[in-house]
């Protein structure tokens, strides 16, 4: 090899373990939602004061100029543009798998980081090294707060008990102090780099979206890492908040991503059991949302079309 191109590798070498490692590697993946993600980054670097940053945006084949958007208003972000649209997995792990941070943020593009939001995940878990992720407090435009964290509920437990569990603790995500949870929002989710590499990335057997992040906190669970919650990092989220506004195609698509979460962790007789549930329970509210639509009519029978729908659908999650 001519002494000139060692020479050049040499060099090439030097300048990567020169190069400061990032503390955050961020993943945020675009699907035609140029505005919101513009102002997402902003947020990122307006509210960010200590924490070092490596910012990746995947433009999810937009058509909307959301690229040449970014590249005007965010010079620092690297942009990765697919030419055909991928899963929510598919597209984070395409930053993470060339993430250069000691912790990887997964972000969705309709949120706003708080001030100090990410400097204080960073924080947590320098001073927890046991911590595999930590979630951030999740709220609504408004202010108030959104579910941020949950519990793992077995294939019948997450259709019955989960629901009665949600309604008895109303408010309980209003929580004071940093906690132990066994799952969190994958819309703000910070992980340890280590755990990321130990359990491997995001399944992409869950794309298009939907429990993917459930299933990646229990595996670094798994793995003997701990999940936490972080109330003192704020960020506010634009998602859907009542699973009855989705269109019908979102309703189906998350009762089949957790039907394959519990087909992975719970096999063939688990995803069953989900399936059997979720059909007795749909039928049975077409039946009493059919009872009650006398006194109140339009609210009733949308609710009756959409459990029908997915009582149709059930067996063929």
């Amino acid at each position: 090899m001519p002494e000139s191109s060692v020479l050049g590798e040499k060099m090439e070498q030097l300048a990567r373990e020169c190069t400061p490692v990032p503390d955050v590697t961020i993943s945020i993946i675009n699907t035609n939602n140029r505005q919101m993600t513009l102002d997402c980054l902003r947020s990122v670097f307006a509210n960010t004061h200590h924490a070092t940053l490596e910012v990746c945006v995947v433009d999810n084949a937009c058509t909307d100029g959301s690229a040449e958007a970014i590249r005007t208003d965010s010079p620092q972000v690297r942009l990765i543009c697919n030419e055909r649209r991928l899963g929510f997995s598919t597209n984070n792990n395409l930053v993470f798998r060339q993430a250069q941070g000691c912790y990887l943020l997964m972000l969705n593009d309709d949120t706003l980081i708080q001030p100090g939001a990410l400097d204080r995940m960073v924080e947590f878990m320098d001073a927890h090294p046991e911590a595999g992720v930590v979630g951030a407090k999740l709220l609504n435009p408004d202010g108030s707060n959104q579910p941020a964290f949950s519990r793992f509920y077995g294939p019948i437990g997450d259709l019955v008990l989960k629901p009665v569990h949600l309604r008895l603790t109303a408010g309980r995500y209003d929580v004071g102090d940093s906690t132990e949870v066994d799952a969190v929002g994958g819309a703000c989710m910070l992980i340890r780099h280590e755990a990321a590499e130990q359990v491997g990335y995001l399944d992409p057997t869950f794309d298009p979206l939907y429990s993917e992040e459930i299933d990646w906190c229990f595996r670094i669970r798994e793995a003997g890492w701990k999940i936490y919650h972080l109330p003192q990092a704020m960020v506010i989220h634009y998602g859907s908040q009542t699973m009855n506004r989705a269109p019908l195609t979102k309703l189906e698509q998350l009762h089949r991503g957790k039907t394959r979460f519990f087909l992975k962790h719970f096999g063939v007789t688990g995803a069953w059991c989900y399936k059997v549930t979720l059909f007795v329970l749909s039928v049975f509210k077409v039946l009493f949302y059919g009872l009650t639509s006398v006194v109140n009519c339009r609210s009733a029978v949308q609710k009756v079309r959409i459990n029908w729908h997915i009582a149709k659908r059930a067996f063929f999650l």
